[in-house]
């Protein structure tokens, strides 16, 4: 027989949704005095009657026998070394133990403080109850010597103790294990579905930018077919060459623009990458990017102030959150407008100002503007273009972004980026 002794319980039901963590009340007892662990046992396990071994703390301990129990499911082990291996396998079988109830004296080459560092090192989800005496260390000790990290991961009883503090600590102590892993499953499933919002922004902001680079290719088509023409009907070798040029010239603008919206289109697809970057070449090619848009919608561009800063940043993400601004602008200016940008540096950081001269955001609605999901712009619009901004910037580049009103009119967004220097990222 195992020196290690299971007293198994009904599966609880599964918290809900289906697919969360399954309840956990898998428990580990650790005392070389086989009374005082078969005590706990029974404690825990009332509904089993089980042998009791007798022995002290310089005997030799025999395995105890199995029971069942309604609510826990708990194993015995009297030495260091078993427990250990039981942990272990608990690991390996993918059934972990929520909790354990360690005995600090253990008479043993280690004691149980111990030990449960050395079980911690091996699952440190597990949650520890020292059973001890005022004659053992204190908790101070005990606290010092774990370590400020493990604070919460341990608690203690006094012997003699009473059945309702075994059972208030085995309770506390897995409620707590199966909080937590429901709070790491919730974390999990918002992340994914962050993930899945995020990409539908950045394909919207794509597909926004692709019908933008349509038309800039229909425009290009348009000289170089004209030209083409021209030059076949004229036959002259002067005019032919000029035409020449103008479809070359077509041509190369035409390349340039699909190199780059190909550049960013594929890079959506590859985990986030972050290096020194031109900030102002990164607005630049933004601006590249929206052009044609700007001007069929005429939209005058005015740089008051672009500085040539770099920050350690990433790039298309950068052009992403640019690209939006400069669409919700333009939607904010029907009839055209102008776009004002500013980029200077201040107190070690990257200052972007994007302000349209549109009618501005009623007062009423401008806190909700950068929540996720919201829009005025009904069918036409997804609610997540200036939430993921505002993230890409304040969590993915530890920012600031604001939005507001302008006492001249019209909607301004400031954005904030730490700046670093280019030599301390070489």
């Amino acid at each position: 027989m195992s020196a290690a002794a299971k007293y198994s319980h009904q599966p609880q039901e599964a918290l809900q949704p289906d697919n969360a963590p399954q309840p956990n009340r898998r428990i580990l007892i650790i005392d070389d005095e086989p009374e005082i662990a078969g005590g706990m046992r029974r404690i825990l396990c009332p509904n089993e009657k089980a042998p009791t071994a007798r022995s002290s703390r310089s005997a030799k301990v025999a395995p105890t026998a199995a029971a069942i129990s309604d609510e826990f499911e708990v194993t015995v082990v009297h030495t260091p070394a078993d427990a250990l291996n039981a942990v272990r396998k608990a690991i390996q079988d993918k059934k972990p133990f929520a909790m354990g109830f360690f005995d600090v004296m253990l008479g043993a080459d280690i004691d149980g403080i111990e030990l449960v560092k050395q079980v911690l090192a091996l699952d440190p989800r597990l949650f520890a109850v020292f059973v001890t005496a005022y004659h053992d260390r204190n908790v101070d000790a005990i606290g010092s010597y774990l370590g400020e990290g493990s604070r919460e991961k341990w608690d203690y009883i006094n012997k003699p103790f009473s059945d309702g503090e075994i059972l208030q600590k085995a309770r506390n102590a897995t409620s707590l294990w199966d909080l937590q892993r429901l709070k790491e499953w919730q974390s999990e499933r918002l992340s994914e579905a962050h993930q899945l919002l995020l990409q539908h922004d950045r394909q919207n902001t794509a597909a926004a930018v692709g019908r933008s680079v349509a038309h800039e290719f229909g425009n290009l088509l348009t000289h170089i077919i004209g030209h083409a023409e021209l030059a076949m009907d004229n036959g002259a070798q002067d005019s032919m060459r000029a035409a020449l040029e103008v479809i070359l010239k077509a041509s190369d603008t035409a390349t340039t623009v699909l190199r780059r919206f190909r550049k960013i289109s594929s890079a959506y697809d590859a985990p986030p990458e972050f290096k020194l970057t031109d900030l102002k070449l990164t607005i630049e090619e933004a601006l590249e990017l929206m052009e044609f848009r700007f001007r069929r919608h005429e939209v005058e561009v005015d740089k008051v102030k672009v500085e040539a800063l770099k920050a350690f940043a990433n790039r298309n993400s950068l052009i992403q959150v640019f690209v939006n601004l400069f669409i919700n602008a333009m939607h904010a200016m029907p009839s055209g407008g102008q776009l004002r940008l500013e980029v200077r540096e201040d107190d070690g950081n990257a200052v972007f100002k994007v302000k349209d001269s549109g009618t501005g955001i009623p007062e009423d609605i401008l806190p909700k503007v950068t929540e996720a999901l919201f829009t005025t712009k009904g069918k036409d619009g997804s609610g997540l273009g200036l939430a993921i901004c505002k993230e890409i910037i304040e969590i993915e580049h530890g920012g600031e972004f604001t939005i507001g009103n302008h006492p001249e009119g019209g909607v301004e967004v400031t954005i904030k980026i730490p700046l670093k220097q280019e030599d301390s990222d070489e």
